[in-house]
């Protein structure tokens, strides 16, 4: 492992390779999660395609508020590896106390949801609020990591779009391996809770991975007091609003394509199990796209 200096006496972060290797980890331990929590919300929300919605709202509404939180100049006050660990330990924790906590949930709410079945509107909208309330935490951890890994050293002296193309290519492979391992073999053969300690244990070796990596190169990218990109919350700082507006537009198609996907196939199988197989579609489309972004 190099330590090459940077100018300014910092030594080079984790190699690029070992960091794709963690958000891997990263990406099988989230869809594992995510897997589980919407087979077992089944129990707390019903089965319904609307249920599934609200879990996979929720999911992306906790992402999106762990990537805003990241565009705050106060993350770089932490040590970016250690940081990063510390939130995939976060997700390993919470992740598995949804995952036993759920039926609980269920059965604690099921006289609310059973008073309020006459008023669609208002139990839909109460079963958001309270999903989304469930997956705040470990779903915005999980919007955290990629942004905090970004803060590495070494990844300041790479090309930032290419950079990001194979950090977010293999946290996407990993969860089409997430998905696949956990709806072919994982469920079947260990069950719901046993999986979800395995989830558990694979964001955790993420971890330990990256304190090993902070250990041995001094994790020293958060003494660096320049910025590294200029996305940063200040009084001055003026948002790009037409790149903001295609992002947010091209974000809702891709979702509710999925959703229609979902839609289609719980028409020929369970709403529950047909989740994966739309979810892996689009998340196999998305990597692909990446890679070949990434090639060019």
């Amino acid at each position: 492992m190099s330590h090459e200096a940077q100018p300014g006496g910092v030594r080079v972060g984790a190699p690029l390779t070992i960091l794709c290797a963690i958000l891997f980890l990263s990406g099988i331990g989230a869809l594992i999660f995510e897997t589980l929590w919407l087979r077992l919300s089944g129990l707390a929300f019903g089965n319904s395609v609307w249920a599934a919605a609200l879990i996979l709202s929720s999911f992306m509404a906790g992402l999106a508020l762990g990537n805003a939180i990241a565009a705050s100049s106060r993350i770089r006050r932490w040590r970016p590896l250690r940081l990063y660990a510390l939130l995939e330990v976060l997700v390993a924790l919470l992740g598995c106390t949804i995952v036993l906590g759920l039926p609980v949930i269920g059965q604690l709410l099921r006289p609310i949801w059973q008073m309020l079945w006459n008023y669609q509107p208002t139990l839909l909208g109460l079963r958001f609020i309270v999903s989304f309330l469930i997956l705040l935490v470990p779903t915005t951890a999980m919007g955290l990591t990629l942004p905090v890994l970004i803060e590495d050293p070494i990844l300041r002296r790479t090309n930032f779009g290419c950079t990001i193309g194979f950090l977010y290519g293999s946290n996407t492979l990993g969860a089409v391996a997430g998905a696949v391992l956990g709806e072919g073999y994982l469920i079947a053969a260990f069950g719901l809770y046993r999986t979800g300690v395995i989830a558990g244990l694979a964001v955790c070796v993420a971890a330990a991975v990256a304190l090993l990596i902070a250990k041995i190169n001094g994790d020293s990218g958060a003494l660096i007091p320049q910025p590294t990109f200029p996305l940063r919350f200040d009084v001055g700082y003026r948002p790009p609003w037409r790149l903001l507006f295609v992002s947010f537009g091209t974000g809702c198609i891709l979702i509710a394509l999925e959703v229609i996907w979902f839609r289609f196939c719980a028409c020929t199988s369970h709403p529950r199990r047909s989740f994966s197989p739309s979810c892996l579609q689009w998340i196999q489309h998305n990597s692909a796209a990446l890679c070949i972004a990434t090639s060019l």
